[in-house]
């Protein structure tokens, strides 16, 4: 095979992490045989980055070549177009800004009450027995109505 005749695809990088390697992601387009609607197929093929210019997002241009490995037979040609730089730690630590008057001291392995918690553990009763309203009057385990 000529150097003229070797393919030319285009995609995005979705993996540097291996040296003088990057993985990238090709799209096409194919039409249904029987229903004529165009989808999107995707190729991941691995190419050989020797300088390891190529970061994860960049949109670039590869080369078809003999093979290099066993999965890599592609040749980065050039980076078309550079992703944007983002930090990757500030973009997975979630933050959480706590008012300064709503931080306390607390104990560790001591629960603060939950408002409404500590009158129900005055009177005795956890909470979470229904209480009878008004209009259902009270019945005893036989089923006649309780005598008052």
């Amino acid at each position: 095979m000529t150097r003229s005749n070797r393919r030319h695809v285009v995609g995005v990088v979705v993996s540097d992490r291996m040296n003088k390697s990057v993985v990238v992601e090709t799209t096409r387009l194919v039409q249904h045989p029987l229903y004529k609607k165009y989808l999107r197929r995707r190729s991941k093929l691995m190419a050989h980055d020797e300088e390891n210019t190529a970061r994860i997002g960049d949109h670039v241009e590869l080369v078809e070549t003999r093979p290099l490995s066993k999965r890599k037979s592609w040749r980065l040609l050039q980076v078309l177009r550079r992703a944007p730089v983002i930090t990757r730690v500030a973009a997975l630590e979630p933050t959480v800004e706590v008012p300064e008057d709503d931080r306390t001291e607390a104990v560790p392995g001591e629960v603060e009450p939950v408002s409404g918690e500590d009158e129900t553990a005055a009177a005795g009763t956890t909470g979470d027995e229904p209480r009878p309203t008004p209009e259902e009057p009270e019945t005893d385990t036989t089923g006649g109505e309780v005598q008052s």
